[in-house]
Formats: C-alpha cells, sequence, structure tokens
C-alpha cells in the first residue's frame, strides 16, 4: 500500500484536517481532542503563524512561528520556551488557517484568538522563568 504524504494530501485536496498528538500547543491545541485545518502557505509566512514542519530526523511537529528572519523562521510551541531556529520554507508542510475546538471552527482572524496568541508569545519568557524555579525547588 502507497503511503501518501501531508504535503501531497494538502496538494491534491487543498486541505488537511490534523488531530496534533502531543502537548507543545496546549493550551490552544488539546492533544486528541481538537484537529487543526491545514493549507498550503501561498506566500511567505508571518509572526505568530501555526505551521506544521518536518525537521532533519523525519519528525513532524506544529508550533507558532515567533520570529521571521531573511531565510528561515524561529519557532515555539504554545506549552513551551526553548526557541527553535533555522526553519526554512523547504521544511514546512502547511500552514493552520484554523482549528476545531469540539464542533466550533475558530479561524485565524477571531478576534479572542488573536489576543490568545499575542499575549501566549509575549508571556513565553514567564514560562521560562517558571521551569527554572520549578527546577531549583526540585
Amino acid at each position: 500500500m502507497n503511503s501518501i504524504s501531508y504535503k501531497e494530501l494538502i496538494e491534491k485536496n487543498g486541505y488537511y484536517i490534523a488531530t496534533p498528538i502531543g502537548t507543545s500547543m496546549m493550551p490552544m491545541i488539546r492533544q486528541r481532542l481538537d484537529t487543526v485545518r491545514l493549507v498550503k502557505p501561498t506566500k511567505r509566512l508571518k509572526k505568530y503563524d501555526v505551521i506544521l514542519y518536518q525537521r532533519k530526523d523525519k519528525t513532524y511537529v506544529l508550533h507558532r512561528i515567533i520570529g521571521v528572519k531573511k531565510d528561515s523562521y524561529v519557532l515555539c510551541g504554545d506549552n513551551q520556551f526553548i526557541k527553535e531556529y533555522n526553519v526554512t520554507d523547504e521544511m514546512i508542510i502547511g500552514v493552520v488557517d484554523g482549528f476545531y475546538r469540539g464542533e466550533t471552527y475558530v479561524s485565524n482572524d477571531n478576534k479572542e484568538y488573536i489576543r490568545y496568541y499575542k499575549k501566549r508569545v509575549r508571556n513565553r519568557i514567564f514560562r521560562k522563568i517558571k521551569h527554572y524555579i520549578r527546577k531549583i525547588i526540585k
């Protein structure tokens, strides 16, 4: 049986609905409960976009762009504080244009969602501090 890649599915259908596994995008995306709608990027991506990309070790990752450089992006999961550098356009499979929270679709232009992600990116440093305080206490 031939397997078809995520990129090919997006190319063929125009989008792909995925149910993420992992906690890196919590609380926005709840593991195995919420789904994301991935589409093919049509232009240069921007800060706050959520992308699915494939690392060099072939693992798939869904993270938010927190910085845009000339030829790459800086990423971080909403539930994380460690930045990931040097993600290039060639590594990107799709961009999230919205997600389903249960039966409710939340598009990228939803005002509550915009407030959420701006606050989440801005407060990344506090997650980092909290992590190190917990580490010291243990």
